[in-house]
């Protein structure tokens, strides 16, 4: 996992939408760039999408519209951690 990835990993303990996670990255890169690889994190499993519910709570999503990113939060998945614990 390269240094990029493993900083939009770290954000993502808490359900985060797509600009904070460009704007917080602790490794500047453009929106285009976290969206690759955040799109390469849900194909992984690394990472889930979320959707609000009725109630407003955000449950996982079981797919994602790539070009409406910010129209979801994103989280991190237990093999997203896992991997996190072993960079």
């Amino acid at each position: 996992m390269d240094e990029l990835a493993k900083a939009v990993l770290e954000q993502l303990l808490f359900p985060e939408n797509f600009e904070n996670i460009v704007e917080e990255c602790r490794i500047k890169a453009g929106k285009h760039i976290i969206g690759d690889v955040l799109k390469t994190l849900l194909h992984d499993e690394m990472v889930s999408p979320m959707l609000p519910n009725e109630k407003g709570d955000w449950v996982r999503s079981l797919g994602y519209d790539s070009d409406f990113m910010g129209d979801y939060r994103y989280q991190i998945t237990a093999k997203g951690l896992k991997a996190l614990q072993l960079v």
